[in-house]
């Protein structure tokens, strides 16, 4: 594993820019398909909730877009083999923007994060909602083209395209969905009246379903590619780092389930002493699992300056 002085920034920068991408994704996601149904009739309380997420989307968003830029000035480096500082000039930023699949992305995605912030800034109007939670699932998914699957060919890079980007949409929406969850079941309007926080726990159930069925097919989709063989997952780094990283996941869903199967039953109950606790309980396990989550993305970010196992069991084999 790369640790070294070049090595380090990218990771960080990379794990930053996954975690600030999916808190604004997922916040955009929570709002469009939870707070939003629940709270209709509850203006208060949507007013009270949104007023809480804005600026965390924003700063989401914003960490986002410099986390890129510092992403992108990282690669031009290590594309130019040249320090960093000799390569913050014109000649190889035009060189690494314009010339390399990278930089194509990067304007892309650029792009999309004008869109995203220009429909937040304006937020008047289901189209401009609409298009806002477009943009911020392009921005989740055109992930995919930055990482591995942008460099796999053929068919089979099709295939890897579609699964990593719905695998990163997925992510986000799960991971910043738990924190908008958390935000929502803290606010006063809601823990007052525990029907709103009944109905949007049971909610983000569902997207939470949807959201583990797509990352665990994906999921596996990417690691028949990138991995190809249980030698290949044992005996390599990237291999070894995966399983860390399944690791976590299954952590994950075991929180997800006690909410899911044990907690929200108990938002039912009769007694608002038992009410009131269970609501404190799934913000403590939200916080948790929101905390196994971040560390996910910054396995992810190590796992994307790995070589695949693939093609290092492929070329271990030709020795």
């Amino acid at each position: 594993m790369d640790w070294s002085a070049a090595g380090a920034p990218l990771i960080a920068t990379r794990a930053v820019h996954f975690a600030a991408t999916a808190m604004a994704v997922g916040s955009i996601v929570f709002d469009s398909f939870i707070a939003m149904p629940v709270l209709r009739h509850d203006t208060t309380a949507a007013a009270s909730f949104r007023k809480r997420t804005r600026r965390g989307r924003w700063i989401g968003l914003v960490v986002a877009v410099v986390s890129g830029a510092i992403w992108l000035m990282l690669q031009a480096a290590s594309m130019s083999g040249m320090p960093l500082h000799e390569a913050l000039t014109v000649d190889v930023l035009s060189t690494a923007v314009n010339e390399t699949q990278f930089g194509e992305v990067t304007t892309i995605r650029a792009g999309l994060a004008i869109c995203l912030a220009a429909c937040l800034g304006y937020g008047r109007g289901a189209t401009t909602q609409w298009l806002g939670l477009a943009a911020a699932i392009g921005f989740a998914g055109s992930l995919a083209w930055a990482g591995h699957a942008g460099s796999t060919v053929g068919a089979t890079g099709y295939l890897h395209l579609a699964a990593d980007a719905l695998h990163a949409v997925a992510a986000a929406a799960w991971i910043g969905g738990l924190v908008s969850l958390i935000i929502f079941l803290g606010t006063s309007e809601v823990r007052n009246d525990i029907s709103p926080a009944r109905d949007a726990v049971r909610r983000f159930s569902v997207l939470g379903i949807v959201s583990v069925a797509v990352l665990l097919l994906s999921g596996v989709v990417n690691a028949v590619i990138l991995v190809g063989s249980l030698h290949g997952l044992i005996a390599t780094e990237y291999g070894r780092v995966l399983m860390l990283k399944v690791a976590m996941f299954v952590l994950m869903l075991a929180f997800a389930a006690i909410n899911r199967y044990r907690l929200t039953p108990r938002l039912a109950s009769t007694g608002n002493w038992q009410r009131s606790i269970a609501l404190d309980q799934l913000i403590r396990n939200s916080v948790i699992e929101t905390i196994f989550g971040l560390v996910i993305l910054v396995v992810v970010a190590v796992l994307g300056t790995l070589h695949p196992a693939v093609h290092l069991v492929a070329l271990t084999a030709a020795w």
